[in-house]
């Protein structure tokens, strides 16, 4: 084994997940004293023009047009890698990706999105260099398989019968969860906290979170609703969303019961001390609720993956979802009632793997462990045949 390994993680910044999920899983890396640890948005770096297209169209879609990211999503999400849409998509940038790949040298690649140019030139290599995806969300969708992997982290046992389905072999695949920040795995001082933020001990406050931008459904009207229905109080998240922040603003200065912040690390302190979290169905912001057993009501689940998660999720009766004001109204007076929250919080704690990155490092050292080092020449040509078998068990 290389005794100071180089990992690169291959990121995105389309939506907020991915990097979360990167830097969980490279802080558990540096934690075992490796720190040649590389998070890279490769697609941003080998496609920059076509990355800011894509990523605009990503997040003005969930406003302007949910059904049609929601029909372009279900319409791929059986594609396979050697269909000719799966190739393209992991064949973009090859000559860029390879430049930055021989730049950095990794002993090994991990993805944290699915983005696999770096496992097409892995599999065109000579040498097999391992290569590991960590999906980020409870559904499956065909843009996270690629014949060179060496093993895929996943979050549910569901989505492990679906991609057997799709030929991968038993063995490349772990039920890791999905991994998240070394935050969420504590328990703040609930009266620091308070303190910290200004709220009150004596009240029931909903932590509205309308993702890393702010994108959230007729957030006015749920805020409108709750209030004249219900004692609770709100805080609200905007995320980078610095028009709906301003406009919150305006609408609810004088409202001491609606505290409106914009983007903040200190997530995992304020799910510690609300009532439960009313959200967009992202796989990472739902995972952190569930280590801190924090209930989950999703509204409006958005086309894709997201309504993928609700779906899955609420089957196991791990979170609620409400399609209107009146369901919403309806599952928090659900979550008031001390079984109907205990029976949640039991689905949620069966679910949760807080020890989701360590044991995703620990599988993945081992195989450097288990191979000579090549950093260095791992992307230089070399002569020989020879297929070793990959995690599909083609050759």
């Amino acid at each position: 084994m290389n005794p100071d390994p180089v990992v690169l993680i291959v990121s995105s910044a389309f939506g907020d997940g991915h990097a979360k999920v990167a830097q969980a899983i490279e802080q558990s890396f540096k934690s075992r004293g490796v720190d040649r640890v590389h998070t890279v948005d490769l697609f941003a770096e080998v496609h920059p023009w076509l990355n800011g297209v894509s990523r605009a169209f990503y997040l003005k879609s969930f406003v302007y047009a949910p059904n049609l990211y929601g029909l372009i999503y279900n319409a791929t999400s059986g594609m396979k890698p050697d269909y000719p849409f799966g190739r393209l998509l992991h064949s973009m940038g090859k000559r860029k990706a390879k430049e930055v790949l021989e730049e950095i040298r990794p002993d090994v690649i991990i993805h944290t999105f699915p983005y696999l140019a770096a496992s097409q030139l892995g599999r065109e290599s000579a040498i097999q260099l391992p290569v590991f995806t960590v999906l980020t969300d409870y559904v499956l969708h065909g843009r996270w398989i690629h014949p060179h992997t060496t093993k895929y982290f996943i979050p549910l046992e569901s989505i492990k019968e679906a991609m057997l389905s799709s030929g991968v072999d038993e063995q490349a695949i772990t039920v890791s969860g999905i991994p998240i920040r070394e935050a969420f795995m504590r328990s703040p001082d609930r009266a620091e906290v308070l303190r910290k933020h200004r709220l009150k001990d004596n009240q029931r406050y909903i932590l509205l979170a309308g993702g890393a931008y702010g994108v959230m459904a007729r957030i006015r009207n749920i805020l409108k609703s709750v209030l004249v229905h219900t004692d609770f109080d709100f805080i609200v998240l905007c995320g980078n969303n610095d028009r709906l922040r301003e406009s919150l603003e305006d609408t609810y200065r004088d409202n001491s019961r609606v505290h409106i912040l914009g983007y903040t690390d200190d997530v995992h302190e304020l799910m510690s001390i609300s009532f439960c979290l009313l959200t967009k169905a992202g796989g990472v912001t739902l995972t952190e609720a569930f280590a801190m057993l924090l209930p989950v009501i999703v509204y409006r689940p958005l086309p894709g993956q997201e309504a993928g998660n609700a779906e899955s999720l609420s089957m196991q009766k791990a979170i609620y979802t409400a399609c209107n004001e009146r369901e919403l109204l309806d599952r928090l007076r659900r979550l008031g009632i001390q079984p109907f929250r205990e029976e949640i919080e039991r689905q949620m704690k069966a679910i949760s793997r807080t020890e989701s990155s360590s044991r995703i490092v620990d599988e993945v050292l081992n195989a450097i462990k288990e191979r000579p080092s090549y950093a260095g020449r791992i992307f230089k040509k070399t002569e020989g045949k020879g297929k070793a078998k990959n995690a599909h068990g083609y050759r």
